[in-house]
């Protein structure tokens, strides 16, 4: 009786030593992370809004929804594209992504900022490919490449109900008369063997960036 006390004494101890440097760890390093947050976050914009604009963060109350919307506008009074961060739960975490849209709800870019899905599955919606492979780089100039999850989304319609293809592949095998053919029928292929993941993207944009287009347009 008395070992299993001081066992226990022992094991909370350690418990409680292993929670303050937890503690520690975090409060020495939330700013820095947060800084790198922000400047993923600004770099994505950047990438998603059309080249060369000034971009603005504004904030909108949504009454119905108890909350603030934070977005960001970008181009002139006459050509005005509108970006918003989505979170929607995927298959095993929250995917968080920043999308931008034309005043008529259709993509012009996207970007998954953050997530933790299945790696191999879900996490592919951060997925580059490269044609250069182990050589990328190394004897010439570093291929520019983009995640073809997200890529595909330009020129859909957020006001749309957003269709997704399960059996001719994925995007980035497609050729341009198969992709100019999802375009019109407002569709996206599906990563392999991760339906889910994928139409938490969609799920995102049919119900919150259309909402938040919505009111922000009155």
């Amino acid at each position: 009786m008395i070992d299993l006390i001081r066992l226990s004494f022992v094991l909370t101890l350690i418990a409680c030593a292993a929670a303050l440097l937890i503690a520690m760890t975090n409060a020495k390093t939330a700013d820095r992370i947060a800084l790198q947050q922000s400047a993923a976050e600004q770099q994505a914009l950047r990438q998603i809004m059309p080249e060369g604009v000034a971009i603005t963060a504004k904030q909108l109350q949504l009454p119905s929804e108890n909350t603030t919307l934070e977005y960001w506008i970008g181009g002139t009074t006459d050509d005005t594209v509108y970006a918003f961060k989505i979170e929607n739960r995927g298959y095993s975490s929250t995917i968080t992504y920043l999308v931008c849209t034309s005043k008529d709800g259709v993509i012009s870019g996207m970007a998954v900022l953050e997530q933790s899905e299945t790696p191999g599955l879900g996490s592919r919606v951060q997925e580059t490919l490269s044609k250069k492979y182990i050589w990328n780089g190394l004897l010439g100039p570093k291929e520019q490449t983009s995640p073809w999850f997200s890529d595909q989304f330009v020129g859909i319609s957020i006001n749309k109900p957003i269709a997704i293809e399960k059996t001719v592949g994925e995007w980035h095998g497609l050729s341009d008369k198969e992709r100019l053919s999802l375009i019109e029928k407002n569709g996206i292929t599906a990563i392999t063997g991760s339906t889910i993941s994928t139409r938490a993207v969609t799920n995102g944009l049919t119900a919150k960036a259309q909402r938040y287009l919505k009111a922000i347009r009155g």
